[in-house]
């Protein structure tokens, strides 16, 4: 397995083009995940890697199993990752880098998207994993109750309400948290219909430094997915 840091392996990929690294760093099983698409496979990330080319990176944050970057002093990304017995198996990226680099997924009908939404949008509390650190429930609360209760005034952002206005029905979800030091992490999703009722399911990150919120939510990804065909849950 591979003694590399998270943020030192990304370093080597981007820079160095040393993609002979994700035969140590990733699981033969590893998939990956954006907001379009989901990797299966290690030689199927490696071959996405390649697509990349060489790139200068610079890493902004680094909390071991979470790392924020910025490419070409362009575009900036989050990569999470889940790793057994040393190797990356899942890993999840969050870029804003503006232009979508693959197709979506085609995915068939998941039953009902809005059942319940009301009473969780309106609670005080966020429903949370249950591996979720607990100081982070504050936060997590606070911004529940602004992003899924649409208290606007408890997070003051120009995303939030642009995103609500692309999707009425929002209804946002914590996956994990990383806390290390005074560096909180958030990842999480959102998932709903666009005004002409198509389906929309992003992954979203946020970093919190202090005072300071990095927020990452890919906006090329949102853009695909509008222009999709209606997917008919009819069965006719």
């Amino acid at each position: 397995m591979s003694d590399l840091s998270l943020a030192a392996l990304e370093t080597a990929l981007r820079q160095d083009c040393a993609y002979g690294l994700l035969g140590e760093s990733h699981a033969h099983r590893a998939v990956r995940e954006d907001s379009l698409t989901l990797i299966k496979g290690r030689d199927a990330i490696v071959a996405a890697w390649v697509g990349e080319g060489r790139q200068q990176v610079a890493i902004d944050a680094d909390l071991g199993a979470m790392i924020a970057y910025q490419v070409d002093g362009a575009w900036h990304g989050h990569r999470w990752v889940w790793r057994e017995d040393g190797r990356i198996l899942r890993e999840v990226v969050v870029e804003n880098r503006g232009v979508a680099q693959s197709p979506p997924a085609v995915h068939p009908p998941l039953g009902e998207l809005n059942a319940g939404r009301g009473q969780y949008a309106t609670a005080e509390a966020a429903l949370l994993p249950a591996d979720f650190p607990e100081s982070v429930r504050p936060l997590a609360d606070r911004l529940h109750r602004a992003w899924n209760g649409r208290a606007f005034d408890l997070y003051g952002s120009d995303w939030l309400p642009c995103l609500i206005r692309l999707i009425p029905d929002a209804h946002f979800q914590f996956e994990r948290a990383i806390v290390l030091g005074d560096n909180i992490a958030l990842l999480w999703r959102v998932m709903g219909h666009d005004a002409g009722g198509q389906r929309i399911r992003l992954i979203g990150s946020s970093l919190f430094q202090g005072d300071m919120d990095q927020t990452l939510l890919d906006w090329a990804a949102l853009a695909v997915q509008q222009q999709q065909p209606l997917i008919d849950y009819s069965g006719g």
